[in-house]
């Protein structure tokens, strides 16, 4: 059972409200989810991750109950955001987990700031070279807005071993219509600006300097990831020689199956401290 409590972390671009769990003194964990997501969706993750880890599960701009600003959705934006959340926690030799377009937050705040990580984990992560949403995607999103019943309907795609045979919203699992919820209280920009975001972001010319240990976790039944962005992805980062595709699993691992992303994640950062990720 974990020990997960809530703070509010002031910087000078962003209040934060984080979810952390664990010894304060323990090794760094630090988790980014993705769009129309907040810190909630590491809740099943944080109830089977051991108290001696020192993580945090912050909600990133625009969502959940941090700030919530019309402008700053950009990738390097969003990591200038997390440069500054760091600092506060007072961290080096993190771990650091991004799922989605949380991936690509990850990805740039490690080539902004990779003397501050001990690892680089990236589950079902938006592709090293961006992810492009054409004008009928953006124009969903932007619905999705007003429209409870389509944003639940986008969501459970997202997480198919969860929600599988939810026919309609009486019948949904209590987690499932908390990050329904989450999801609506986004900021009005967050629903389409996130997405517009890394169809702007390439990082595949930078990808060489990601030399640190670099895990990528898949699910199979993933819809918005396929396998050849993750291939991609993993051939472009030279410290990427790890990819865990979990069967039976859709884009939200750490939701759909937390003990096995767990396992695999645990695994991974003994093989970096033993220096066997290589």
């Amino acid at each position: 059972m974990s020990n997960w409590g809530t703070e509010t972390i002031e910087t000078d671009r962003l209040t934060f409200h984080c979810r952390l769990q664990g010894d304060p003194n323990g090794p760094p964990m630090l988790l980014l989810h993705g769009s129309s997501a907040t810190g909630r969706w590491w809740e099943p993750l944080l109830e089977v991750l051991p108290d001696s880890l020192n993580v945090a599960a912050p909600d990133l701009r625009g969502c959940g109950l941090s700030g919530k600003p019309e402008t700053g959705y950009a990738v390097a934006d969003q990591a200038a955001d997390i440069e500054l959340l760091v600092e506060a926690l007072g961290w080096h030799d993190i771990d650091l987990v991004g799922h989605s377009t949380g991936g690509a937050v990850a990805i740039e705040f490690a080539l902004r700031r990779p003397d501050l990580l001990h690892t680089l984990t990236l589950a079902d992560s938006v592709p090293i070279q961006g992810s492009y949403s054409p004008p009928e995607t953006l124009r969903l999103l932007a619905e999705m807005r007003h429209d409870r019943a389509l944003l639940r309907r986008a969501l459970a795609l997202l997480m198919p071993s969860l929600v599988s045979g939810i026919q309609d919203e009486d019948g949904e699992p209590a987690f499932f219509g908390l990050l329904v919820e989450d999801a609506a209280q986004m900021a009005p920009a967050a629903f389409t600006e996130i997405a517009r975001s890394v169809s702007e972001w390439n990082r595949l010319p930078d990808a060489g300097r990601l030399t640190l240990p670099t895990l990528l976790i898949w699910g199979e039944l993933d819809i918005l990831v396929d396998r050849d962005d993750v291939t991609g992805t993993l051939l472009a980062i030279p410290g990427a020689n790890n990819l865990e595709v979990l069967r039976g699993v859709g884009h939200c691992p750490m939701i759909e199956a937390p003990l096995t992303f767990a396992e695999r994640l645990l695994d991974f950062i003994v093989l970096a401290d033993a220096g066997e990720t290589g």
